[in-house]
């Protein structure tokens, strides 16, 4: 993406807060190497600390077991990492993400998984929609599934993208099965928010990088929860996580794809998602455009679903308006576009057709050339306070955050003004 000739083509009115907008990004960039560096990330796995600190660019403390980065390390393995992928299709690429637990069955009282013939069925009906649909993971789990056999399941579909997570198989024989594929990434979640390695995931992480697997470097911090409240906070620490996990990956296996996966999500007062909040799709378009205007990491990211737990007709509204937001926006890849439910809980074959009938509309009244649009992203010049302060800890418990709970309504509410938004 020539961010700079994007720029030059928006309105002249939009362009100062372009380039103010590219400066928080670098901001969010430095922030997010300080955190790496003075906060550092919690972990008891040996094989990762010793991984690291024999680069010589990262240290550990056994009294508070946390784990820090020099910046020099992090722009190392940024320099290695690979910039671009096979199969990349550019900017407001869709897919359907993540693997729902159950399966939406009209009139079920209880939610259950899939079985594989049901699976089966919704293949199929991948199939016939990869026009729209550019890359999938598997739609939903499988009650008692074996997620190799899943996987070659989907592997009939070929002309697009699919995505595994080799964590849950059994065996190196499984994970090497996706070694040399470059239509199958490797979706590996090594972090647990806030900053905390889930050491059994960080194995994972390791072996398929040592298989030489496209990786996708997932985390989903939770705002208000998991996470400072604010957009700015919100995303150093997804970066600051999915940084970590670069640093592992490209240490074991330099040049290798490393897509940065984090999907950041709002969250209401109660502390429930926000999945279908106009600011989780700009949330995720924050994070697409730090990648692609700093790091240059191809990226992947969330939104277009719904929180209804019923394929209605909101449920379908909340879809048609969260990809028009990611695509009017500019967002690279996202995921969870298509047929989830309930705040990714349920996976739905009508919920699935109708996004798809819908997307497929909305494509065909594209009309008019891409233009960069600011997302006038609030600033929090309080970030790396609250998040050296807390660490690992509990954000509910910091007045920083709580008290920003309605900085999500009012970044919306600004950009509704400025008619940046479509009208509710």
């Amino acid at each position: 993406m020539d961010i700079d000739h994007l720029i030059d083509q928006a309105p002249a009115a939009n362009q100062a807060a372009l380039e103010a907008e590219r400066q928080t990004y670098l901001r969010i960039h430095e922030t997010t190497r300080a955190v790496l560096s003075e906060v550092g990330v919690e972990t008891k796995n040996r094989r990762i600390i010793s991984l690291l600190e024999a680069t010589g660019l990262a240290g550990y403390d056994e009294s508070t077991a946390r784990l820090y980065l020099l910046p020099e390390l992090i722009d190392q393995c940024l320099d290695s990492a690979a910039k671009t992928y096979a199969g990349d299709e550019g900017m407001n690429t869709l897919g359907i993400g993540g693997i729902p637990p159950f399966l939406y069955r009209e009139g079920e009282p209880f939610p259950l998984p899939a079985t594989y013939d049901e699976l089966e069925i919704l293949i199929r009906r991948i199939k016939e929609n990869v026009d729209v649909v550019r890359f999938f993971s598997q739609p939903v789990r499988v009650h008692r599934g074996d997620p190799l056999r899943c996987n070659q399941m989907m592997d009939q579909v070929a002309d697009c993208l699919k995505v595994t997570c080799s964590a849950y198989m059994d065996g190196d024989d499984a994970v090497k099965w996706f070694a040399g594929r470059e239509d199958w990434h490797d979706s590996i979640c090594g972090i647990k928010s806030p900053l905390i390695c889930m050491d059994d995931m960080m194995d994972a992480l390791v072996k398929t990088a040592e298989a030489g697997n496209n990786l996708r470097l997932t985390t989903m911090p939770l705002a208000g929860r998991t996470v400072p409240q604010t957009p700015e906070a919100c995303i150093v620490i997804t970066h600051a996580e999915v940084m970590f996990m670069l640093a592992v990956a490209q240490t074991v296996h330099p040049g290798m794809l490393c897509m940065f996966g984090g999907m950041p999500c709002p969250t209401r007062p109660d502390g429930n998602l926000a999945y279908s909040h106009d600011a989780m799709n700009l949330l995720n378009v924050a994070v697409a455009r730090l990648n692609l205007w700093v790091t240059g990491l191809p990226t992947v990211q969330s939104g277009g679903s719904t929180e209804q737990p019923d394929p209605d007709d909101r449920a379908l509204e909340d879809g048609i308006r969260g990809r028009r937001i990611l695509c009017e926006f500019g967002v690279h890849n996202a995921r969870h576009c298509f047929g989830v439910l309930d705040n990714l809980n349920f996976f739905s074959e009508k919920a699935f057709i109708n996004d798809c009938d819908a997307h497929r509309q909305f494509l065909r009244n594209q009309t008019e050339p891409f233009v960069l649009k600011p997302l006038h992203m609030p600033v929090d010049d309080q970030a790396f306070d609250v998040i050296q302060r807390i660490g690992s800890g509990d954000y509910y418990t910091d007045y920083h955050t709580t008290a920003n709970i309605s900085v999500y309504d009012q970044w919306v509410e600004r950009l509704r003004e400025e008619k940046l938004l479509p009208a509710p």
